[in-house]
Order: C-alpha cells, then structure tokens, then sequence
C-alpha cells in the first residue's frame, strides 16, 4: 500500500468510527461497566463463564435502563438525575431482579442465592 492510500484509508476508518462512538453516552455506560464489575467481584462462588455472563448481561441491561431509570420520578423528586448513578444502579439490579424472579416462578439454578452456594 502507498503512503496516500494507507492515509485515506485510516481517514476514513477513522472518520467511520466517530461517528459509531458518537452516540453512546460516556456517563451512562461507565455507570453500567462499574455496576456489572461490582456484581461480577462479589459473586465468586459462582463459575467463571456464569460470572462473564452476569457481567455482560448487567453491563449491557445497565446501559439500555439508565434512560428510563433517569426519567423516574418518585412523589416530583428524581431519585436518580444523571444517567451515570442510573447505570450503575441499572446494572445491579437487573441480574439479581432476574434470578429472583426464577427463583420464585421455581427455576433451576439450584433454588439458592448465589451467596449461599457451597464451594
């Protein structure tokens, strides 16, 4: 490749790929990768590939509610006014509201929290 072709085509690769970053909300998703990774260090017990799903799961769901949990207001007041808190409160309940939720309707996972799981 010429030194004229390589540059355009890293101009615009580049160019590409500020338009792609362009959109995402910088504050939400930090608040929904530091929610999933304090889930992800607290539950050790569980396995490792279980654990990589939480996370990706939490940080994914975090980031998608931090909108609607910003938008939530509770007697006129907004619990949560900046999407970062929304995202890292997002991504803490949305896993552990699921497994309640299994547990409850009688799924698998063993009928315990992940906290009372013997090693």
């Amino acid at each position: 490749m010429t030194e004229f072709s390589s540059a355009v085509l890293f101009g615009v690769l580049g160019e590409h790929l500020a338009a792609l970053i362009a959109p995402i909300n910088g504050e939400a998703a930090l608040g929904a990768l530091c929610g999933a990774l304090v889930y992800f260090t607290t539950t050790q017990n569980l396995p490792m590939w279980n654990r990589l799903a939480f996370f990706l799961t939490s940080a994914v769901m975090g980031y998608l509610c931090a909108p609607a949990i910003t938008d939530f207001q509770l007697h006129g007041i907004h619990p949560f006014a900046y999407p970062g808190p929304a995202g890292f409160a997002g991504a803490g309940l949305v896993v552990t509201l699921m497994l309640a939720a299994i547990r409850r309707r009688g799924g698998s996972l063993n009928d315990k929290p992940p906290g009372d799981r013997d090693a």
